[in-house]
């Protein structure tokens, strides 16, 4: 059975990670699966030193603490939540992709406790987001979602259909408002006025961005027509547009990726990764 997956390492950005993780899996009708990774293994700058036994269980423990502390903060959300709890040992990101890869959802958060001791890296949550095959939600500290809308970014073209696709779905299993943000050109409206553009010619190529969107959502449309739509057709940066859209009130964006394929090099857009690195709400990585 598919399972909302969540990584903990026992910091309060995990805990954040673990509700927004639970709370899905209660909307998703998904069991919960808490994950901690360890490593008993040295660094490649100290190749023959061996960990003392004693610290290797200690490390464990901690661990194990970890997952239990995570499963208590699940239950006092959802106190009927189906779940489970593991240690694996192995590289963070690797377990994580490993234990994930027929997982509904991977959940992180964005930091983790840092020395070898620490499970989970900032550098986890985003090697995790760029080469998982399916969803991966990276969760800011102090971010836990909420009912506000969900706000995904959409090109004019079948690169964003997955990330479209599922935002729509969020919107209809949360019940919430979908925004849908296009930017026809990076450039804002100063720098298009200093190119020579009046208002009306700017208005003009707005309106002819916002029918091509239209024609690109419709399909979804029909797929969800409970989910009310909100579309935002603006000329600015694509990411501080999305940014934008979502400061407010939003509970989750969604973004696909122009990964370049192969595992080595499936790595994040532009785009994607400054949305990840400046969002205060919850972010989804979608591929299909």
């Amino acid at each position: 059975m598919s399972v909302i997956l969540v990584g903990v390492d026992g910091s309060e950005a995990s805990a954040d990670a673990v509700r927004w993780a639970t709370r899905t899996a209660a909307a998703e009708h998904l069991p919960l699966k808490i994950v901690a990774a360890y490593s008993s293994t040295t660094s490649d700058y100290a190749p023959g030193l061996v960990i003392p036994q004693d610290v290797i269980d200690a490390i464990r423990k901690e661990s194990t603490s970890a997952v239990q502390s995570a499963a208590e903060i699940a239950r006092g959300e959802v106190p009927d939540i189906e779940l489970s709890g593991s240690i694996v040992e192995g590289d963070a990101a690797r377990v994580m992709l490993e234990v994930g890869a027929t997982a509904h959802t991977i959940v992180l958060g964005t930091r983790g406790l840092g020395s070898v001791k620490g499970l989970f890296l900032g550098s986890v949550s985003t090697n995790v987001a760029a080469h998982a095959k399916g969803r991966v939600v990276i969760v800011p500290h102090g971010a836990t979602g909420g009912d506000g809308p969900v706000v995904v970014g959409v090109d004019d073209s079948a690169v964003s259909d997955p990330a479209v696709e599922e935002a729509y779905r969020q919107a209809d299993v949360h019940k919430c408002k979908l925004v849908a943000v296009h930017t026809w050109t990076p450039l804002d409206a100063d720098a298009l006025h200093g190119f020579g553009l009046d208002q009306a010619e700017i208005e003009e190529m707005s309106n002819q961005a916002i029918e091509a969107v239209a024609e690109r959502m419709a399909g979804y449309r029909e797929d969800y027509p409970d989910v009310e739509v909100e579309r935002v057709v603006i000329p600015e940066e694509p990411a501080k547009a999305i940014l934008d859209a979502a400061r407010d009130e939003a509970s989750l964006i969604v973004m696909g990726s122009r990964g370049r394929g192969g595992f080595a090099g499936l790595l994040l857009g532009s785009r994607s990764q400054k949305v990840l690195h400046h969002a205060q709400v919850p972010v989804m990585i979608v591929r299909r």
